[in-house]
């Protein structure tokens, strides 16, 4: 990969405190509101935090995520000018849902507010037949603040294209290249829409956070997510990077998660519509949710949002948003997103393709147009990001929940485990 020896050095500190969960300190003692991170004009060189150490360095990662367009460039997702919805309040029940008990993975008896102390929630919002019952901010966490989200960016620009198939603007069956011909000779060529939707095209690429030879390391330089070594060879742009990528099997066979599929999908949104992802949120999403706070994407060097992962938005925002999800599109007075495309994502993918992906933390499982569909009896279905965000929507209980995390481990598969239990037995309290 050719990277420098000191930066090299660094992400392979990075990349080992991902797998080295044994390691990783008490939540308590990594409050927000205690650490006195960017404190002080200026702020003490140990309390710094900036575009090259946010993600190095734990836990400056749990300040940079309520910052992020203070470390790197960014594009505004407007909210408009229209007054903000009202959120309905129903009965607090944060006591009641803290002390829920319930079973975890390792057959141990948790509390509902454990299991958020354990995945290091940063907030969280619960809402019951369109009514808030729990709504908290654990680690000092500012309310208006928008959040990371990392891949819950991906079920935005999946459910814009699903509407965007219902209207004719997209079709399924179209070639990628179609739309983006920059990628013929690219892992892309000969893959439908559909299958860029499903992460079911096939290209020789590896995510494995806890891996520096890993592809997505790549990705994330050419995104600007990581810094890049004064010699570093490879591309540090994202539309530099995606046609490098190249083919491996047969496309349609086999569900295989791979960020790269949605910023190639960001890139078909733009050619299709002629808008920025951006602007494409903000028309059809934000501003007719009436959001209280603008969101916002972030860019790479060339001006090129992270369709796969640069998202940032406030909790009570996203519940809006998980809220109009659950009330099949509408809200706020309006259809916001046609019933059909909520209903098409719902339907799911191949569960036997998804096995494939090696996710067996998420039995039964399948993916569709950028969402996680767990196929259980209540139709619950998810957006999930790394460091543990999340957007749940169970329509058969009435019940949304978002939690905004910073987990010290990046990927899902530490949190899930634990998520499962815990929202299985928050939907049996509330059904």
């Amino acid at each position: 990969m050719n990277l420098s020896r000191s930066f090299a050095f660094a992400l392979t500190v990075l990349l080992t405190q991902q797998i080295q969960a044994q390691t990783m300190p008490a939540p308590e003692t990594v409050r927000l509101d205690e650490l006195k991170l960017m404190e002080g004009f200026p702020p003490p060189a140990d309390k710094q935090v900036t575009a090259q150490n946010f993600l190095m360095q734990f836990p400056n990662l749990r300040w940079a995520f309520h910052h992020m367009r203070e470390l790197l460039p960014s594009r505004n997702i407007r909210r408009g000018a229209s007054a903000p919805s009202v959120l309905s309040v129903g009965e607090d029940l944060r006591a009641r849902i803290d002390a829920l008990n319930f079973v975890g993975p390792e057959g141990n008896d948790l509390t509902f507010g454990q299991y958020l102390e354990a995945t290091y929630a940063d907030a969280t919002l619960i809402m019951k037949d369109g009514k808030v019952i729990y709504e908290a901010y654990h680690e000092g966490m500012p309310a208006e603040n928008p959040h990371m989200l990392w891949s819950v960016t991906k079920s935005f620009a999946g459910l814009i294209a699903t509407q965007l198939l219902e209207e004719g603007i997209l079709k399924a069956d179209a070639l990628i290249t179609d739309y983006v011909p920059e990628l013929k000779g690219s892992g892309w060529s000969g893959a439908t829409i559909q299958q860029l939707l499903n992460m079911t095209a096939d290209i020789d690429y590896s995510e494995v956070y806890a891996d520096q030879e890993s592809d997505v390391v790549k990705y994330a330089m050419s995104a600007g997510m990581l810094p890049t070594p004064e010699d570093f060879a490879g591309e540090r742009d994202l539309y530099s990077y995606l046609p490098t990528i190249p083919a491996d099997g047969q496309h349609g066979e086999r569900f295989i998660y791979r960020t790269v599929h949605t910023e190639v999908l960001g890139w078909v949104l733009r050619r299709a519509t002629g808008k920025h992802l951006a602007d494409l949120i903000s028309e059809r999403i934000w501003s007719k949710l009436g959001a209280e706070q603008d969101a916002y994407l972030l860019l790479d060097s060339k001006g090129t949002e992270w369709a796969g992962a640069g998202l940032n938005a406030t909790l009570r925002d996203l519940g809006r948003f998980a809220e109009m999800l659950r009330l099949n599109g509408r809200f706020n007075g309006q259809q916001i997103i046609d019933s059909s495309v909520i209903a098409s994502i719902r339907e799911g993918a191949d569960r036997e393709a998804f096995k494939a992906s090696g996710r067996d933390y998420q039995p039964g499982y399948s993916y569709r147009n950028k969402w996680w569909i767990s196929h259980n009896a209540d139709g619950a279905y998810e957006a999930l990001g790394v460091h543990g965000q999340m957007i749940h929507v169970n329509p058969a209980v009435g019940l949304v929940v978002v939690r905004l995390s910073s987990h010290p481990v990046a990927t899902s598969a530490v949190t899930f485990p634990i998520t499962r239990p815990a929202l299985a037995a928050l939907a049996d309290m509330l059904r």
